[in-house]
């Protein structure tokens, strides 16, 4: 499988929530937990848009 961001060969991907692609961990810019099960993610491309970085940092959890 390939890096949607960078193109890079990936055997384990995550999911950006903001734009739903699937990238590898060098692409991934910040995750935190929300709850005890969910995990929120962020890629670098979604981070330099501050409307998504805002709406992920609102996010409750830590």
């Amino acid at each position: 499988m390939l890096c949607e961001r960078c193109g890079k060969e990936i055997h384990k991907n995550v999911s950006c929530g903001y734009c739903n692609k699937k990238i590898c961990y060098s692409c991934l810019k910040s995750s935190k937990r929300v709850t005890k099960v969910e995990k929120a993610f962020i890629c670098k491309d979604c981070w330099s848009n501050m409307k998504k970085r805002k709406k992920y940092k609102s996010l409750i959890g830590e």
